[in-house]
């Protein structure tokens, strides 16, 4: 990916460069350089200098925190054309999460003093990341909403939706998402067993398909629906 005849193509969906001519992208691109980083490698730890940007082309990468209680919690599964990295740290420049490639995973990754320098250079280009750092805020709101107004169900109905967006394969007419369990119920904010339960009860209402660590969406009117549930008075699940 991203070899010199394909930049044009690929430059063209992705939201870092959307509206930047060719050249400028092409001179982005340029400054950066690619890494292979094999399952479970971790790419950078909390805490650690924020050296890096990263553009994620092929694979999956967790990020995560650690609570005061030892328990990871995932914040985000990057999928390609997702940026990461030192756009995510402290006022002491380190780094607020860890990354993590859950599979074989291919990165275009720039030093941040040389992507800062880029910044400053194409305003344009500033304008497009603080975009993308606008919506992945957006989005951990819309979790942290979900979690304090939300039944169990609907969060993981939204969290299913979220996540086929982010990292869902097409294969044979559906959407899949290759996942733990126990991964969707740190992201849902549930136990695993809750989650099990529910997918259980949903494959057999034909809404999802679960199989070998895959969750298939088979009914993706059903399952948004239940997003629209109420909350019971009861609290948490």
């Amino acid at each position: 990916m991203f070899q010199k005849g394909q930049k044009r193509s690929i430059t063209k969906i992705l939201e870092l460069f959307s509206e930047i001519p060719e050249p400028i992208s092409a001179s982005v691109l340029s400054m950066g350089r690619f890494r292979n980083f094999p399952s479970g490698e971790i790419l950078f730890c909390l805490g650690d200098p924020a050296k890096e940007v990263f553009l994620l082309i092929e694979g999956c990468v967790k990020t995560t925190q650690v609570t005061k209680n030892g328990e990871e919690v995932i914040l985000r599964l990057e999928s390609p054309t997702d940026l990461f990295g030192s756009l995510g740290m402290d006022l002491q420049g380190r780094h607020n999460s860890t990354a993590q490639a859950i599979e074989e995973s291919k990165a275009l990754v720039w030093d941040t003093n040389m992507f800062k320098a880029a910044l400053s250079r194409f305003p344009i280009l500033e304008r497009n990341t603080q975009g993308i750092l606008e919506r992945r805020i957006r989005e951990l709101e819309q979790r942290f909403c979900e979690v304090a107004t939300e039944k169990a169900s609907a969060r993981l109905a939204g969290e299913l939706l979220r996540l086929q967006k982010q990292i869902g394969r097409k294969r044979n007419g559906q959407r899949e998402i290759k996942i733990r369990h126990e991964w969707v119920a740190e992201m849902a904010a549930m136990s695993e067993f809750t989650v099990s339960r529910f997918l259980a009860e949903w494959e057999r209402q034909g809404v999802v398909s679960v199989r070998h660590g895959t969750i298939a969406i088979q009914d993706y009117k059903s399952l948004k629906s239940l997003c629209r549930e109420p909350r019971t008075p009861s609290g948490l699940i």
